[in-house]
This record gives structure tokens, C-alpha cells and sequence, in this order.
């Protein structure tokens, strides 16, 4: 029979829009590497046995990747981060988690979510797992169960990264209808639980497909602070790939205002969602790139999400993927210019959102001084306390960062200013006689303290604080290189141009803690 003009048409047109099952949804099985492992392990919630692909490291207190499959794959599907995994001796796992996304305990259910905890305990129990270097990949379906994770896991995990994730699985059955791809009809196999299921005459159960959708579950902001969350999309998706990025940029938005609900400018703005999707472009100056791809649009909250759209499409950039696992602990020691919001370290934060740093940096802190007879002034006298909490929260120190001297210069202490050099000496002995710091050996960097203005323009109490840190900075200098610390001179470079960073001669404006913050960040990365 002959098909009539119109009948090709439509026929055009359908083919045009239906999408082939795209790369990164590729359900072929991989021949996995000799190192690796198929294991089984048993539900802890219905019994039923998930098969996984494992490499326990050969390492003590190695890093886990818990890598998850995509949409329509399974445990048996090609990872590509496998290879890097294993030549980096870290432990590795692919857990089934119910296999491909179309049957009612996939998709997101709670099955779903207790086959990765379960994963990650097997991991732990198995390999040689450093508890507080846990770190969730996902890509596609990948991505949609590593928002999962996010939202439930009750593991300390340290980053989770969702690469072009579906947050909303209500939203995208209606996207993918329009777009003529098999994933609306898995979305309703998925939610509709019926033995008499039509796939000819399929609809969707929205009620279940809210359940299953990180975006309608509440963010355990608690559990949450000491984690990293990636979010990465290509900016051609859902024209080249299956997944519009608004759902991306939606679901950062939810989770910021989860924070924090009044922090309305961390959130992006409806405009720019608009530019990006229908443009599949964003005009800015930026020419950060990831992977050598132009980075269209960047945004980050405090250091705890981040989301980065990049020229591509519905893909993972493998040799991205694992770059957060290397990072550094930093403990952070200050004073005022060190807590500021807009302060050297929040901007330390910023440029090295991969680190994890414990700022315990508080205005009028000392080095060894009971400053306005206050003794949680006196570093010297904290110390401990500082070491402790970091460690704890960090899970071990990799740097500890100290900028003091400023309030150690005050008019007060003029009579005292030979004991400064001394208090830092003990300070330093003080932290390297610390159980922290034996069992992990973190580099100490001393910064100079930066300049102080004239005291026309100061407060009384900073009056001749300007000849004070001039006499000092030198000084910590011989300290740091006697205690095998490294020495960060801030002084020198920013002395020229302090009157115009800091108008009250003590605090620079976030201009001049941006360049303190990169200052010191240079010599950070210098060997």
C-alpha cells in the first residue's frame, strides 16, 4: 500500500523529533577490567539481591567512588570511570540499584534508595574505605539517583555530582513527550503499579512520580554542611540530548533556597534560565572553561553547590569527573578580616570550592594576647580546641592557614609587641605537638599580618600600628622558616596600595580581600 504525501509528512516530522537512545544512555554491557569484582549484595529492605561491579583498593584509607548507571542501564553497563578508579587505587562501586529506569521498584522508589546505602556499605565493610572520602557520581538516570543520594543518604558522603540529572520526573514525562523519546513511557511504567499496564495507552501516575523526584523532597540542610554538591549540564541538552537544563537550574535554585530562603541573590535569575534555554547561549565576559569547553555559565552557594553549564550537550566530561576527589582540609586562623562574609577566606572558598575549609577566624583574635580581657581572643589559648574541631569536622587536616598579628599591634600591647614573634613560636610548636597534626603532617603556612593604615585615619586603640607591623612581619618570617612552616608575605605587595583598599586602615573593602585571598592562594599552589 502507498503511502499518501501527507501520511510521509507526518512521518518526517515524528522521525525528526524522536530521539535515538544518546550516548550517555547507552545500555551496552562492558567487558569490566580482571581487578574487578561482581558481587551480590542483599537488599536490606525487601532481601532481593543487587548484583554490582566492585574494586576493593589496595590502599588503607583510600577514596570510595560510587558510580550509578544510567537511565535504561544497569550494573554490567560501560563506565568509564572504572579505569581511572583503578589506576588511582581507588575504591570503586556500580551497583544495579533495580536496573534500567521502567519497572515500578526502579526509578527512583525506595528500593532505589536503599540499594545505593546499601552499596556504600558493602564498599565500607569490604574495601580499604576512608569513610570521610566518599563521592557520588551519576550521569542521566546517574545523575537523577545521585540527587537521590543527596537527599537521603545517611553516609558522611564528601562531594555528589549529578551530570545533566533529571530532578523532576513529573516535569520531564511531559518534556518527553514533546520530545517523542521512550522516556515518558518508562516514567509511567514506572509510577503506574498495574499488571494490565497498556504501553499503547500509558499515562502517568504524577502523584508517584513526585515521590521519586529529588526536587519535591526537602534538603537535610544539617547533614549537608560538611558535603559538596556538582551540578554540570551541557547547555545544548534537551535539543541534542534528552534533558532540557532548566532542570538543572531549577534544582539549584530549590536547594540555595532551601539554605536559605532570604538569600534571594544566590538564587539565578528567571531571566538568565530564559537566556539559556532558548538561546542555547549566555552572553557574559567569563572565559573559565571545563575540560577545554567554553563554561557558559557559572554559579556557586557559599561552598556547599555549585553548578557549572558548559558547551555540550547530554554527556559527562569523564576526565572532569573525578577531579573533586583530590582536595585539600584547611584549617583556617584568623581575625576579622578572616570572618567578614566577603572575608579572605569565604573568598578562599570561592575560588577553591573543591576544598573543604573550617574557618575559625573571629574579630579582635590574637595570637597570644587576652584581647579586651577576653581569653577566646587568645589563639594560643584555643588552639586546641581548633584542632580538635577541625579535624573532627574535616575528617584530618591536609593545611592549616594563619593570618594574625593585627590585633597583637594595638595600642594596648605597644609595651608587649617583643612577646608577638615569641607567641607565634609557641603557637606553631603548640599545633605540631597537636594528635592531629602528628597523624597527618599538614603544611602551616604563616601569613604576614597586612598592613596598617596612618593614624589619621584610625581608630585610637590602632594608633602606631602602621611602625608596629612593619617591625613584626619580618620577624614571623624567621619564625615560620625555623619551624619549617611556609611563609605567605602579604605585606610587601599590598603596602603601595593599602590606602585605597582599606579606608579605615585596618579592613579592606571586598576588592582588597579578593586580592589578599589571591595572594595567598598563589603561594598555597606553589610546591
Amino acid at each position: 500500500m502507498k503511502l499518501s504525501v501527507i501520511s510521509i509528512f507526518i512521518l518526517f516530522i515524528t522521525n525528526a523529533f524522536a530521539q535515538s537512545e544518546p550516548k550517555w544512555d547507552n545500555s551496552k554491557k562492558e567487558e569490566w577490567p580482571n581487578e574487578c569484582q561482581k558481587v551480590s549484595i542483599p537488599s536490606s529492605l525487601d532481601g532481593e539481591k543487587q548484583s554490582a561491579i566492585f574494586y576493593p583498593s589496595t590502599k588503607d584509607n583510600s577514596p570510595l567512588i560510587v558510580s550509578l548507571h544510567t537511565w535504561s542501564g544497569n550494573y554490567t553497563q560501560k563506565d568509564t570511570l572504572v579505569i581511572a578508579s583503578i589506576k588511582k587505587n581507588y575504591n570503586y562501586i556500580h551497583p544495579d540499584f533495580r536496573g534500567p529506569n521502567k519497572t515500578y521498584k526502579a526509578t527512583g522508589s525506595k528500593y532505589v534508595i536503599q540499594d545505593i546505602e546499601d552499596a556504600i556499605a558493602y564498599a565500607i565493610k569490604n574495601g580499604k574505605v576512608d569513610i570521610n572520602n566518599i563521592h557520588v557520581i551519576g550521569t542521566s538516570g546517574g545523575g537523577h539517583a545521585a540527587l537521590l543520594a543527596y537527599m537521603n543518604t545517611n553516609y558522611p558522603v564528601k562531594t555528589f555530582s549529578a551530570w545533566v540529572p533529571i530532578p523532576d520526573l513529573k516535569k520531564w514525562y511531559y518534556e518527553s513527550e514533546g520530545r517523542g523519546t521512550k522516556y515518558a513511557l518508562d516514567i509511567a511504567m514506572s509510577t503506574v503499579n498495574d499488571s494490565k499496564f497498556d504501553s499503547k495507552n500509558y499515562y502517568l501516575n504524577e502523584e508517584e512520580a513526585i515521590k521519586r523526584s529529588p526536587f519535591y523532597m526537602r534538603t537535610p540542610v544539617e547533614k549537608r554542611k560538611k558535603s559538596k554538591l556538582y551540578i554540570y549540564a551541557g547547555i545544548h541538552d534537551g535539543y541534542t540530548g534528552s534533558v532540557p537544563i532548566s532542570q538543572s537550574l531549577n534544582f539549584y535554585n530549590k536547594i540555595v533556597s532551601e539554605f536559605n530562603s532570604l538569600d534571594t541573590d544566590a538564587l539565578i535569575p528567571q531571566k538568565d534560565i530564559m537566556e539559556m534555554v532558548t538561546s542555547r547561549n549566555f552572553v557574559s565576559d567569563s572565559k573559565d572553561t571545563i575540560a577545554d569547553r567554553p563554561i557558559h555559565y557559572k554559579k556557586t552557594y557559599k561552598d556547599l553547590v555549585r553548578i557549572t553549564i558548559f558547551e555540550g550537550t547530554h554527556e559527562c566530561l569523564t576526565d572532569v569527573a573525578l577531579n573533586q576527589v583530590i582536595s585539600s582540609n584547611i584549617l583556617a586562623i584568623g581575625d576579622s578580616n578572616g570572618a567578614k562574609q566577603n572575608g579572605w577566606v569565604n573568598q578562599l572558598k570561592k575560588t577553591n570550592f573543591q576544598d573543604f575549609i573550617y574557618n575559625t577566624s573571629i574579630s579582635g583574635n590574637t595570637i597570644g594576647f587576652d584581647n579586651l580581657n577576653q581569653t577566646k581572643l587568645n589563639t594560643l589559648r584555643n588552639i586546641d580546641n581548633y584542632m580538635d574541631e577541625a579535624n573532627k569536622k574535616l575528617g584530618g587536616l591536609d593545611k592549616i592557614v594563619i593570618m594574625l598579628g593585627t590585633n597583637d599591634c594595638k595600642a594596648v600591647f605597644e609595651k608587649r609587641k617583643r612577646e608577638i614573634p615569641h607567641n607565634m613560636n609557641k603557637l606553631l610548636k603548640k599545633i605540631k605537638a597537636h594528635p592531629a597534626y602528628i597523624k597527618n603532617k599538614p603544611q602551616i603556612y604563616v601569613i604576614s599580618p597586612p598592613p596598617c593604615g596612618e593614624d589619621h585615619i584610625m581608630k585610637e586603640k590602632y594608633y602606631g600600628s602602621s611602625k608596629r607591623v612593619h617591625w613584626l612581619f619580618p620577624k614571623f618570617q624567621k619564625v615560620a622558616e625555623s619551624n619549617d612552616c611556609k611563609y605567605i608575605d602579604i605585606y610587601t605587595k599590598l603596602s603601595p596600595q593599602w590606602p585605597t583598599l582599606a579606608k579605615d586602615g585596618i579592613h579592606p573593602e571586598e576588592e582588597g580581600q579578593i586580592l589578599m585571598s589571591k595572594l595567598i592562594d598563589e603561594q598555597m599552589k606553589l610546591p
